[in-house]
């Protein structure tokens, strides 16, 4: 956790606004997100409160469990250039739990997380994607824009048997995208029993220049 504040606010938080979200104890209508007393609950309204371009820093406060997993129930797109998301917790591989994932009974979409925003950090946050009964062609992350970086992050898409069926679904899609760096990352999942041809990751359309 030390690591990752001193790496991004020791560079970034004299610059934009930091906005806290904690889906625990956190509230839309009574806090301001400015503090982590005063934290928003959701990801979309700290995400709304955001200036594309202003190096705003969104922080995802988990709680160590999965009650603390920030819910996204409809595709989200993370557009705003030079906005960034970091999680505290534990700074695992694996699972981390400043979690972004849709609630379970949701209806099943397809393209969960898209971010077509660039010049974007995403630090110690795991992207879950899964439902109770899925979809095909079920994407975790979509990424469209360029030079993001991604430190110790986990993608973990295909979580249902029914989008792991499917030889369209993915944990990762880079399309179009160029020179992002994914650095210390995982990708995909291995809890859910795949028997059908499809991928973790895709390369779609001129994806120059990516690192991993």
């Amino acid at each position: 956790i030390n690591r990752n504040f001193t790496s991004l606010f020791g560079g970034l938080a004299q610059v934009g606004t930091l906005y806290y979200v904690d889906p625990v104890h956190g509230s839309d209508t009574l806090g301001t997100g400015l503090t982590a007393s005063a934290a928003y609950q959701t990801l979309a309204t700290a995400y709304n409160a955001c200036a594309d371009g202003h190096n705003d820093i969104v922080v995802l406060i988990g709680n160590g469990a999965t009650t603390g997993t920030a819910r996204v129930d409809s595709a989200f797109t993370w557009s705003k250039s030079a906005t960034h998301l970091v999680g505290v917790c534990s700074p695992t591989h694996f699972s981390q739990r400043a979690r972004i994932a849709p609630t379970s009974t949701t209806t099943a979409f397809a393209n969960f997380f898209t971010i077509s925003g660039s010049g974007c950090l995403f630090q110690n946050i795991q992207w879950f994607h899964g439902f109770a009964t899925g979809t095909t062609s079920a994407i975790a992350v979509t990424v469209s824009g360029q030079r993001n970086v991604f430190d110790h992050c986990h993608i973990a898409g295909l979580g249902d048997a029914e989008s792991a069926q499917n030889s369209g679904s993915r944990s990762l899609k880079i399309s179009g995208a160029g020179e992002n760096v994914f650095e210390d990352c995982v990708i995909g999942i291995d809890t859910v029993t795949r028997t059908t041809s499809n991928a973790s990751l895709e390369f779609s359309g001129g994806t120059a220049r990516n690192l991993f």
